[in-house]
């Protein structure tokens, strides 16, 4: 099942049959997302909130740090996705139709069933109409996301004209500071369609802090992207 110098591991069933080691770590990821959730849904809203009350007050420092050492400055973290089987509208109407938060009981669902499933370190939805508690460059931050505003013309300058549906977002700080920039791009293709995934952060951010919201972007969006899908095959 694993092996290093001096050590080798296998697993097998009564049967007989030999277990690898990508079987196991799936049981294992399984297992993990169902503990997960388990907790989330137990703290679901304000237990989380106060639970992470003081790093989230020590993400906002950190980050009003990195805003400032910017002077203005902004560089992408994106991730591309190429999807076959939906189309953009397909996605963008799944979307709107799950992010139905009119009562308190369509805030949990929308939380447990779509945000919390889709990243490990989607903690909580805030206490705005769109936000979100997770990880950012290893340290815990509360974003209130606003999409109606115009975001600047450098953000949109990041965009590609071949692509013909655009998502600009911005992100503030609990103050109201701006923290970052999102802007989201679909287009579709022959056979389903391409979503170009970007989150525009203060350049003076750690690389860490870029590489690993790409992994982010990469796992919620894959989620999200699959949720639509296995929601018109079902």
């Amino acid at each position: 099942m694993a092996s290093r110098p001096g050590f080798s591991l296998e697993c097998s069933l009564p049967n007989g049959r030999n277990l690898s080691t990508s079987e196991v770590d799936a049981w294992e990821l399984k297992a993990a997302r169902r503990g997960l959730l388990n907790l989330k849904t137990l703290l679901q809203g304000q237990p989380m909130l106060d639970l992470l009350a003081k790093q989230i007050e020590e993400g906002d420092a950190y980050f009003k740090s990195l805003i400032a050492k910017s002077n203005g400055q902004f560089k992408e973290s994106r991730v591309d996705f190429r999807a076959k089987g939906i189309t953009s509208s397909q996605f963008l109407e799944w979307f709107r139709i799950v992010d139905a938060k009119e009562t308190p009981e369509g805030i949990r669902r929308f939380y447990l069933d779509i945000m919390a499933p889709a990243h490990p370190e989607h903690y909580a939805l805030g206490p705005y109409p769109i936000g979100i508690v997770e990880t950012i460059g290893q340290h815990i931050c509360r974003v209130r996301i606003d999409n109606v505003v115009e975001v600047p013309d450098f953000v949109r300058e990041y965009g590609d004209s071949t692509y013909n549906k655009k998502l600009p977002v911005t992100c503030y700080l609990d103050d109201g500071t701006v923290f970052f920039y999102g802007f989201q791009e679909i287009r579709d293709t022959e056979d389903g369609c391409d979503f170009r995934i970007r989150i525009i952060f203060p350049a003076a951010s750690p690389q860490i802090l870029f590489d690993e919201h790409a992994e982010h972007l990469a796992i919620e969006f894959r989620s999200w992207i699959a949720a639509a899908f296995g929601s018109r095959h079902k």
